[in-house]
């Protein structure tokens, strides 16, 4: 889906998408006596005869023709030293079993995004559990609407490695960006005219104006129903911030629930269907299939389980299976895609793929890419999304 031109107010069309920083870090390496004094004698210049001025830390003092000067304050190495801030060492890869599978769990990802508040339901939670919607200008008519962020369905899609000296990569992973580092195409290093698939590139910047959520289509659909007051309140949470005025009457539409969820299941299916497609990686190396349920405790990597059960009827949300003697994810998440991608889209899937035209359970495994990682925030977002609020307790596979 083709992006719209973000809305803006023109009174503020001057101003630059980076914003200021509070504060500069510096490397440790630059903020020693002996370098700070060749950067203050550097920018001293020379005195009249063409010799280049000194400085003197200890005395605090400028050699010059004339003679010696006092020093400002600002030229002395160890008062910048004292003020300035220094740059902390890039992380580390995680250390320790414990730590490998926290970083490469994606509800803990969910759980660490940061803290946005959704105006409708008045709750605050980490923004994975909201859906943003942007702000946005009709590429025809020109007027405001609202349209689906793209923080769902960002990285979903694998890629290839862009720079190769960004990434620090075990040759056991699958070649992508790890999920604790993901990787973009630097500014100064990107071919503005290179034809890439818009799914693959990462936008540089959000809409100026962005509200958010609670990620379910029952509350989605009641902001397009009868009672306003629940479009009106997207915009609320946005008082007194730069908004134009036309950006009051913006148009919501009134199957945004519909639009959304299908937007949501495309890029799903899609992503599934490059995964199970995938010839010249290892056989099985995302999705393996299992003959039953006592065989997915024996996948290497176990993340959740897609299931295309027989009976239309099986159960479809908050299904789970026990691994019990396992140390580490005991507990997987049962997908029905029937229920969660709708019957057009498992067709789609059969049709595209040949691992899923037979079978019924299979294993969606867990490498550690951004990918895959962005995938599973994909279907349990999904899962959430379609759940009823008066949902039952969770239904077991053993």
């Amino acid at each position: 889906m083709k992006r719209c031109t973000v809305l803006r107010p023109s009174s503020f069309g001057t101003l630059r998408p980076r914003q200021a920083q509070r504060w500069h870090s510096y490397d440790k390496a630059s903020l020693t006596r002996e370098a700070l004094l060749r950067k203050v004698e550097a920018g001293l210049g020379h005195d009249a005869d063409g010799e280049s001025l000194k400085v003197d830390p200890e005395a605090k003092i400028i050699s010059t023709a004339a003679g010696d000067l006092p020093i400002s304050p600002i030229f002395d190495p160890a008062w910048m030293q004292a003020r300035r801030r220094t740059e902390k060492a890039a992380p580390g890869p995680p250390l320790g079993r414990f730590r490998r599978k926290l970083a490469n769990n994606p509800f803990a990802q969910a759980l660490a995004t940061p803290i946005r508040r959704c105006p409708s339901s008045n709750t605050s939670l980490p923004r994975y559990f909201l859906q943003d919607f942007e702000l946005i200008k009709h590429p025809t008519t020109g007027t405001p609407w609202w349209a689906p962020g793209p923080l769902s369905f960002e990285h979903v899609q694998p890629t290839k490695r862009l720079d190769e000296a960004q990434a620090s990569i075990s040759s056991t992973h699958d070649g992508e960006a790890s999920a604790a580092e993901p990787m973009s195409i630097p500014a100064a290093g990107r071919n503005d005219n290179a034809q890439a698939p818009e799914e693959h590139v990462r936008r540089l910047r959000r809409a100026p104006i962005t509200s958010y959520m609670l990620n379910r289509k029952l509350l989605v659909d009641m902001v397009g129903g009868p009672n306003k007051k629940y479009l009106a309140m997207l915009l609320a949470a946005r008082s007194g911030m730069a908004i134009a005025p036309d950006s009051k009457t913006a148009v919501w539409r009134e199957d945004m629930g519909d639009v959304l969820l299908q937007m949501m299941r495309q890029q799903a299916t899609d992503a599934l269907a490059t995964r199970g497609n995938r010839l010249h990686e290892p056989k099985h190396k995302f999705i393996e299939p299992c003959a039953n349920w006592k065989d997915v405790k024996g996948v290497r990597l176990r993340g959740c389980v897609l299931w295309l059960p027989g009976k239309k009827d099986a159960a479809d949300q908050y299904a789970t299976l026990d691994i019990g003697e396992a140390q580490y994810g005991r507990k997987m998440v049962v997908h029905n895609l029937h229920w969660l991608l709708g019957e057009g889209e498992v067709q789609r899937l059969r049709d595209s793929a040949q691992l899923f035209r037979d079978g019924e359970i299979f294993v969606l495994k867990q490498w550690p890419s951004m990918s895959v990682m962005k995938l599973h925030l994909l279907l349990w977002r999904l899962q959430g999304y379609l759940a009823a609020p008066d949902a039952g307790s969770s239904p077991r596979r053993q």
